[in-house]
């Protein structure tokens, strides 16, 4: 599980928790690597989400939700240039949306980022993107944002060696 907050001192939290993978093709039966370009080959993680204020949960997932592997990959990439200085700003608003994270430095000189999370209740519980639902609004620096983005990368990992001992073979 991946959490975002401000070292456990200020009560914001948004925790992410990878579950399981699963391959999406035009031919679910073969196990090849790779497929000639224009094919559809994706890998989608399972996951759910939490929104927490102190020790309250303000929301928890209503259902496991999907996203694109390769949006996981992105998000821990802008994360990490965001952590280390390369990047002021981060919007993440994956292809399935069920979540918007946005994060921002306040100024140029500062240590401080703004967190804006959001969930999308509608998709949660119906399937149909409704563009509004609970969120929070808070505060972290760059160490927070890079044990987030490691967290989420040890996670992704755990989560895929997990799944390729289990019932299904990924040979990626």
């Amino acid at each position: 599980m991946a959490t975002l907050t401000h070292g456990g001192e200020y009560a914001c939290a948004f925790e992410l928790k990878l579950l399981d993978w699963e391959r999406y093709s035009h031919d679910e039966d073969t196990d090849i690597k790779t497929v000639p370009l224009g094919e559809a080959y994706t890998l989608w993680v399972k996951y759910r989400m939490e929104l927490r204020v102190g020790d309250s949960i303000l929301y928890k997932s209503a259902k496991d939700t999907t996203l694109v592997l390769e949006d996981i990959k992105q998000l821990i990439e802008e994360l990490q240039q965001l952590a280390d200085g390369s990047k002021d700003e981060v919007a993440f608003d994956p292809i399935e949306p069920d979540f918007e994270l946005a994060i921002r430095r306040l100024s140029e000189s500062s240590l401080i980022f703004d967190v804006d999370v959001w969930l999308d209740f509608p998709n949660q519980v119906s399937c149909f993107y409704g563009g509004y639902g609970p969120g929070l609004y808070f505060w972290v620096d760059a160490s927070d944002i890079e044990r987030f983005a490691s967290q989420l990368g040890v996670t992704c990992n755990r989560c895929l060696f997990t799944s390729r001992r289990s019932k299904r073979t990924f040979t990626g």
